[in-house]
C-alpha cells in the first residue's frame, strides 16, 4: 500500500472511532447481495506479481501430476445404485484399510459424493487420482452392531445406493434395504461387524448417522486418495491392469 493511501486509511479509520464515540444512535444499512461469476472477463486484467507465483509452482505440480502409475483396463464411472467405479472404489477401501488397521474387514461403505470424476480407459496418472478423489478424506475402521447397519443400508436404500464393497448384496424397495446379505448371510442384529470407510461417512456424513453408534472407530492418516494411489501401484507391479468387478451389489426394485 503506497503511504498517502495509508494516511487516507488512518484518518478515516479516526474518524470513524470519533463519530462512533460521539454517538449513541443506531445506523441501520441495507445490505444486498449478488453473485459475481468468475469467468474470462477477469482474465482481462491479469496480476503479473500473482501470474508468477502461480508460474513458480504449476511447472512441478504438473510434472508430478503427469506422472503415469497404472492403466486401466475399461471406462468406469460412479453412478446409482452402483457401478464400477463405486465397486472399485468401496473395494480398494476394503483391501487397503486391511493393511493400514492391520485387520481385516467385513465390508466397506462410502458415499459416492466423494467420487467426483470417472476414471477413463488407458493410462492413470497421479493426475488422474486427484481429479476422481479430489477430498482429504482419510480411511477410518468402525465397529457397529447389526442392527445399526442394517438402519445405515435403510439410509444408503433411500438415497438411491451408495458404493459398498464384494460382500453387500440388497435390493432397493420403497426406500428400504430389502433381501440384504452380508458375505451371503442375513445381518445379525446382535453381532459387531467391521467397516471400513472413510472419516467423512464414520462422521455421519450424507445422512449415514448410523456410523455415530460405531462402538469402536479407528483412525488413520492415510487418505482415500493415498490408498488408492498405493493400490493401482501395487497392481502395476504385479503387472495387472486396473479393473473393476462388474456386478451387482445393490439392485434396483424393478430392473429394467
Amino acid at each position: 500500500m503506497k503511504t498517502t493511501q495509508k494516511h487516507l486509511c488512518t484518518i478515516v479509520a479516526a474518524a470513524l472511532l470519533t463519530l462512533s464515540a460521539c454517538t449513541t444512535a443506531r445506523t441501520e444499512f441495507d445490505i444486498t447481495s449478488r453473485l459475481i461469476p468468475v469467468d474470462s472477463h477477469w482474465d482481462q486484467t491479469p496480476e503479473p506479481e500473482m501470474e508468477a507465483l502461480v508460474a513458480q509452482y504449476k511447472t512441478s505440480v504438473d510434472s508430478i501430476m503427469h506422472i503415469v502409475i497404472g492403466t486401466a483396463s475399461q471406462y468406469m464411472e460412479a453412478a446409482r445404485p452402483g457401478s464400477l467405479l463405486t465397486n472399485l472404489t468401496a473395494d480398494i477401501i476394503k483391501s487397503e484399510a486391511a493393511s493400514t488397521f492391520g485387520e481385516p474387514a467385513d465390508l466397506a461403505v462410502t458415499n459416492i459424493g466423494g467420487i467426483r470424476n470417472p476414471l477413463m480407459q488407458g493410462e492413470i496418472t497421479l493426475g488422474t487420482v486427484y481429479s476422481i478423489f479430489p477430498f482429504d478424506n482419510t480411511l477410518c475402521l468402525i465397529k457397529l452392531k447389526g442392527s445399526d447397519l442394517r438402519a445405515l443400508f435403510d439410509i444408503i436404500a433411500s438415497r438411491g445406493g451408495e458404493a459398498v464393497s464384494h460382500e453387500v448384496r440388497m435390493t432397493l424397495a420403497d426406500g428400504k434395504a430389502t433381501n440384504l446379505t452380508i458375505d451371503g448371510a442375513p445381518i445379525d442384529d446382535n453381532r459387531i461387524y467391521s467397516v471400513a470407510t472413510i472419516d467423512y461417512v464414520a462422521n455421519g456424513g450424507d445422512h449415514m448417522t448410523p456410523c455415530l453408534n460405531a462402538t469402536e472407530r479407528k483412525n488413520s492418516a492415510t487418505s482415500l486418495r493415498d490408498a488408492v494411489i498405493n493400490y493401482i501401484e501395487n497392481e502395476t507391479r504385479a503387472h495387472r491392469a486396473i479393473s473393476a468387478l462388474d456386478e451387482v451389489r445393490i439392485a434396483p426394485a424393478n430392473p429394467q
